[in-house]
């Protein structure tokens, strides 16, 4: 009998574990969604509470193709570029609808700390402009997931379409 006791309580301790980290999971793809909500909405109100206190790192590195048509225009281009968040949302206060779509999502956390990798395409008036890669790190403070960095890579659509995906 305290076997089987035993096994229910270990059962129960790990469903609960299990259930406490799918609801982690699932607090954090509400911030992405609020991102992507954020961008469509041009609402810096909502998209500045995704992060946490600044710094915040934002970094930006041009894939080869681009960058390669970059350097032809300007000899001296990079291959990246340093921004913030509350640049990034301002950006977008003019006529012009923008969107950033997000797939390939994973998610990885501890209940404390969390990395999330997906693939992005960003749409200016429903037109791809760039798609690339993106990393957040994220951390859990006060109860809520606060965005702590955002690197991407960047690929001009017009230079190298993006492949398409099998899923």
């Amino acid at each position: 009998m305290k076997k089987i006791l035993s096994f229910l309580l270990l059962l129960n301790a790990a469903q609960i574990a299990y259930s406490q980290q799918l609801s982690e999971k699932v607090q954090i793809q509400n911030v992405l969604n609020t991102f992507m909500n954020c961008v469509i909405k041009k609402d810096s109100v909502a998209f500045y509470p995704l992060f946490h206190k600044d710094p915040i790192v934002w970094v930006g590195v041009v894939k080869e193709k681009s960058h390669l048509q970059d350097l032809k225009k300007n000899p001296k281009a990079g291959d990246l570029f340093l921004s913030d968040y509350r640049s990034f949302i301002r950006s977008m206060y003019d006529a012009s609808k923008y969107e950033e779509k997000f797939y390939n999502v994973k998610i990885n956390e501890d209940g404390f700390i969390a990395s999330v990798t997906f693939d992005y395409s960003f749409w200016i008036d429903g037109k791809k402009q760039n798609w690339g890669s993106e990393s957040w790190g994220l951390i859990k403070t006060k109860g809520l997931w606060k965005i702590t960095s955002v690197i991407f890579s960047v690929e001009e659509e017009n230079i190298s379409p993006e492949p398409k995906k099998e899923n």
